[in-house]
């Protein structure tokens, strides 16, 4: 398993959204632990972007 944090890290190359969450889940070990496919990172990003609105809905809706 390489290392993500290397001396040429901070060369300000863009990444996809699955290297983002597979940084967040593997505590910046590595950027590949969801696969390559950047659809998984939009599917990820989609799913709880929606459960927090929905969370919001709900508890708006039944504190009135």
């Amino acid at each position: 398993m390489a290392t993500i944090f290397q001396q040429d890290f901070n060369t300000f190359r863009t990444i996809n959204a699955t290297q983002a969450w597979s940084l967040f889940f593997s505590i910046s070990k590595q950027d590949s632990l969801l696969g390559s496919n950047p659809m998984v990172g939009k599917y990820i990003t989609v799913g709880l972007l929606g459960a927090l609105i929905a969370s919001i809905l709900e508890v708006t809706i039944t504190a009135f």
